[in-house]
């Protein structure tokens, strides 16, 4: 009897505890700390920024641009190898982005960042009817003229209208902008989420390919992908090949700077050192598509891994005693720039939720 009473009063004073501490959470503005500076991760919290503007929002990661993997992707709006995730997230956060980049394309601040309007073809080596048709501007489906000029060995083809931005150049203007409004950058590694809730209320976990280790996520696995820059100026419409071999996913994608070559896809490949059989590839593949690309000046080659987790973006909100919480944001796969604004404004919305919930229950 003696054991039970105090048990029960140990219970009681745990309990007291953690409501004090949610009391005390709900009564200032909690302290978030965004983990991961690629394109994930500041979107993400650039948003939070301008959602909570009275929050202390810190960003930490080990490596900033131009380090990250979002400094070699092509930059190119396309919901491309993002796993399981549910087709109308997709749709939600992918349009939300587009929608957010084209109008970057029509700031001042275009040219500063590298965001531009791009038209071009992509082809199939089957019919496709994709549910992007309906994002992008002016899609429709090629004609056999252009097929037979174009790619013969293609079976399918669309032209379109979508956006490329520099993304060299759009993350430090990011962290500029969030510098700008107080936010706090730090770089450091972490080994455990879980000791940042020793200082922070929220952490957002936007590590990409880091959330197999550090989020305990074995869903997580790279597809490696390579690609080199080149210097062809006369080279104004975009043009991809997607055929059945999961390697083969060429394209040929003109930016502000350089024109992007690629690509490879390979499934559980941790390499990131650059491949000649696969740069050799690219080349054969891309010369196949435009010839006179073989009077291009090459500028650099590229080789990183894209975070693919099969069953698709991971958000969602996971929490702890006290009222911490752990907010992940990762999986992206190949669609990081495709997704990037969309999945910060849903991370903003689960934060809200959360903080709404926690003050409810007081």
């Amino acid at each position: 009897m003696c054991l039970k009473n105090i048990q029960f009063g140990l219970n009681a004073l745990i309990c007291k505890e953690l409501t004090a501490n949610n009391i005390l959470m709900a009564a200032r503005e909690p302290s978030i700390c965004v983990l991961g500076a690629g394109v994930i991760g500041l979107s993400s919290a650039v948003r939070i920024q301008d959602k909570f503007p009275r929050c202390d929002v810190t960003l930490l990661a080990d490596r900033f641009s131009p380090d990250t993997t979002s400094d070699g992707s092509g930059g190119f709006w396309l919901p491309h190898l993002v796993g399981g995730t549910n087709q109308d997230s997709i749709s939600k956060w992918s349009a939300s982005t587009l929608d957010y980049m084209i109008s970057l394309t029509k700031s001042p601040l275009a040219n500063q960042i590298g965001v531009h309007l791009v038209s071009g073809y992509s082809f199939f080596s089957e019919p496709q009817c994709p549910e992007w048709r309906k994002l992008v501007l002016g899609y429709r489906e090629v004609t056999d003229k252009e097929l037979k000029l174009l790619l013969p060995k293609a079976k399918f083809g669309v032209f379109y209208t979508t956006v490329m931005i520099n993304v060299k150049a759009y993350l430090p203007w990011l962290i500029s902008r969030f510098k700008q409004k107080n936010g706090k950058v730090i770089q450091s590694r972490v080994d455990k989420i879980e000791d940042l809730l020793q200082k922070y209320d929220i952490v957002v976990n936007c590590t990409g390919i880091g959330a197999n280790k550090l989020a305990n996520d074995s869903d997580v696995i790279p597809i490696r992908g390579q690609v080199t820059r080149v210097k062809a100026p006369w080279i104004k419409h975009f043009m991809t090949y997607e055929g059945s071999d999961e390697h083969c996913e060429k394209y040929i994608l003109p930016g502000t700077d350089t024109v992007v070559l690629g690509g490879t896809g390979q499934r559980g490949d941790w390499n990131t050192q650059i491949d000649d059989r696969d740069q050799q590839m690219i080349w054969d593949g891309c010369l196949e598509m435009i010839p006179s690309l073989k009077h291009a000046e090459m500028i650099r080659h590229w080789a990183g891994l894209r975070p693919h987790r099969s069953s698709g973006v991971r958000i969602e909100t996971e929490k702890f005693s006290g009222g911490k919480m752990v907010v992940h944001n990762y999986g992206h796969g190949g669609a990081g720039v495709t997704l990037h604004w969309g999945c910060a404004g849903q991370v903003v919305e689960e934060i809200r939720a959360a903080i709404k919930s926690t003050v409810s229950r007081l």
